[in-house]
């Protein structure tokens, strides 16, 4: 992710050998002559029984939960973390690798956004909730001929392509190869089917994620998250609380608007409709002051919550307060109604 674009940019190239990663295809090669300097990374071999030793001493609670992980996870893959082990958030841990299972409202919004997949579409799904789920609840496994045009992955997505389920036929740009930017985001299984596979190819990010390019496939659907919408319809997914920053953008503009401009493409945003436990609305009258707009208004297209699907594109303000509204918790859907009085409605 990146690493070739700053190598080729780079006066001096120095480059680490390490065994332990996968093997890919795509642009994703350079000749030996184009580096300055190897050095060999020492195999630091993990087995479970050196990662439940290393556990061993942490407090009973943590070691019960890393245990669990630890059984449940190649410990290779565990590796690169072994050291952050006692201080790494568990619930982060078992999202990351995979390990933890949906709650009911992600259930109702894979319900939701499933009508909103075509046969022959082209997806995109951006990491973190709700979105990587999706896979492991099922929502394309009755589609055909579905290509992957991505940044990330997110669990369960190889699976797919080594099913059939995707197989790129339909596609414009790479026409039969499963395409990203990294695949970060992949489980275990998902890797073994990945190493040495040539049906997924990795691309520089200035190319894979350019709008242009990502618009090329017909039916393009990405599939992103937010932190919260405003019943404008803008849509914020980097902070909370004014400027409590969560998340950088990635490339969720790019593949946003790839997909808004793919012929018959879709632009999908998810969100729970609650946070904190159901205390504070996600769908807000306005984005408080200090919060981050990450796809303004005039490019919102497709909002899914579990209450429903509110769809933005070229529709006015009233209309899209309305929409959001509708899809918003009932338990603040008043208020919302009576936040729009004197300002979209007389």
């Amino acid at each position: 992710w990146f690493k070739m674009g700053y190598a080729r940019r780079a006066h001096q190239v120095c480059a680490e050998i390490d065994p332990n990663l996968i093997r890919t295809y795509g642009d994703c090669f350079m000749h030996v002559s184009e580096f300055d300097v190897f050095v060999q990374r020492e195999r630091i071999i993990h087995t479970r029984e050196s990662l439940v030793e290393l556990v061993s001493g942490f407090p009973l609670e943590r070691k019960t939960a890393l245990l669990e992980v630890i059984n449940a996870v190649n410990p290779e893959r565990l590796g690169p973390i072994a050291g952050r082990l006692e201080q790494i958030d568990i619930h982060v841990l078992r999202s990351l690798y995979g390990l933890d299972s949906a709650s009911e409202e992600v259930r109702a919004i894979s319900d939701n956004i499933m009508p909103l997949i075509p046969d022959g579409a082209c997806i995109q799904i951006g990491v973190g909730s709700p979105s990587s789920y999706l896979p492991r609840l099922g929502i394309f496994d009755n589609r055909v001929d579905l290509g992957l045009h991505t940044e990330l992955t997110v669990p369960g997505i190889a699976h797919l392509v080594d099913g059939g389920v995707i197989n790129g036929i339909r596609k414009n740009t790479h026409q039969g190869k499963a395409v990203a930017v990294a695949w970060s985001g992949s489980d275990d299984r998902d890797l073994d089917i990945i190493d040495g596979n040539p049906e997924f190819e990795l691309y520089e990010p200035e190319y894979l994620l350019n709008p242009n390019t990502i618009s090329m496939n017909d039916r393009q659907i990405g599939i992103n998250n937010a932190l919260s919408v405003d019943l404008t319809g803008q849509i914020c997914s980097e902070s909370v609380f004014g400027g409590r920053m969560m998340n950088g953008i990635g490339g969720q503009p790019e593949t946003h608007l790839g997909a808004l401009y793919s012929k018959g493409g879709r632009a999908i945003t998810l969100l729970q409709s609650t946070a904190l436990d159901g205390s504070v609305s996600r769908i807000v009258p306005k984005l408080a002051e200090g919060e981050l707009v990450t796809i303004p208004r005039f490019w919102a297209d497709t909002v899914v919550t579990e209450y429903g699907v509110a769809n933005l594109l070229g529709k006015n303000h009233r209309e899209r307060a309305y929409a959001l509204i509708s899809v918003a918790h009932p338990d603040f859907q008043k208020e919302l109604q009576q936040s729009i009085k004197g300002w979209l409605i007389p």
